[in-house]
This record gives structure tokens, C-alpha cells and sequence, in this order.
């Protein structure tokens, strides 16, 4: 079992401020009491982030655990939000079950392709600083 570190708690905090405010943000900005918008878009970017994040940047860079700690599990977990997505969806389930399918395939086959993208884009980004 690994040590629990003061810095990685504090990292882990410190990263999941500031996507708990981005996830805030984004959410005024782009949600409205019918659609699950700014859900789905953060949803859809953090998995983009986080496999650009865990791989592009976890391999290609010497970056200290406690940063990696502070980008992935702080930042993009608290800017994600499975749970509201799952609220969303059993409130849209009475009045539109279609919509609410709809809106579930759309992040999960979403979400995996954004997050390859993220994967695919960390590969490329790798192979281009190697020829530096």
C-alpha cells in the first residue's frame, strides 16, 4: 500500500479547485433547465483531458507524481461529473426516455472516442517534441 503524501493531498485539492470551478463556469455558461449541455460538454472534454493528461503527458514528460495527481485525479475528476449525469438522465427518463438514451449513448461512445482523441493527440504531440 502506498504512503499517503501531505503534497499529493494537497495537490489532488488544489487541482480539484480549479475543476470544480471550471466545471461551474462551463455550467453557466452553457446550461439552461431543459438541456444537460454543459454536462455532457465537460463530461465529453475531461475525458479528452484526462487520457491526454495520463498518457501524453505522464509518458513523454518526467512530470513529479504529485502534478500528474494535481492534473488528473484533482482537476479533471472534480471538472467531470458522472452523478449529475445520471441525475440528468433519470429527470429527462419520465419525460423524454429517447432523448434521455440519446443523450447516454452520446457520452459513453462520445467519451471513448474523446478520450482515443486524447490518447491519439498525446502520441502525436510525443513524437513531435522527440525531434526537438
Amino acid at each position: 500500500m502506498q504512503r499517503l503524501r501531505y503534497q499529493d493531498i494537497l495537490a489532488v485539492f488544489i487541482g480539484g479547485c480549479f475543476g470544480g470551478a471550471a466545471r461551474w463556469g462551463i455550467g453557466l455558461w452553457l446550461n439552461d433547465a431543459d438541456t444537460m449541455l454543459g454536462t455532457t460538454a465537460v463530461n465529453l472534454l475531461g475525458s479528452f483531458i484526462l487520457a491526454f493528461v495520463t498518457y501524453g503527458l505522464a509518458v513523454y514528460i518526467d512530470l513529479p507524481s504529485w502534478l500528474i495527481l494535481a492534473l488528473g485525479t484533482g482537476f479533471v475528476g472534480a471538472f467531470t461529473t458522472f452523478s449529475t449525469m445520471v441525475l440528468n438522465l433519470y429527470k429527462h427518463v419520465g419525460e423524454s426516455p429517447v432523448y434521455a438514451i440519446g443523450i447516454f449513448l452520446l457520452e459513453l461512445l462520445v467519451g471513448l472516442g474523446a478520450a482515443f482523441g486524447g490518447y491519439l493527440c498525446a502520441e502525436a504531440w510525443g513524437r513531435r517534441r522527440q525531434t526537438w
